[in-house]
């Protein structure tokens, strides 16, 4: 069975070069698979990849 990893805000922040509210409003889009988990914000790191790679231009 594949390990599922999680990341929060903080990496996501990291991997885009971006600042702390900015990933958090990149997280709060519709097309965003974001978990919310109370009120910290997750996401499947694959899931991830998966949506930057439909994202690139």
């Amino acid at each position: 069975m594949d390990s599922v990893k999680f990341i929060g805000t903080k990496e996501v922040a990291r991997i885009l070069g971006c600042s702390l509210p900015t990933a958090r409003n990149i997280m709060l889009r519709a097309d965003f698979p974001l978990l919310r988990i109370g009120k910290n914000f997750r996401v499947n790191l694959q899931s991830f990849i998966e949506w930057s790679k439909q994202r690139r231009v």
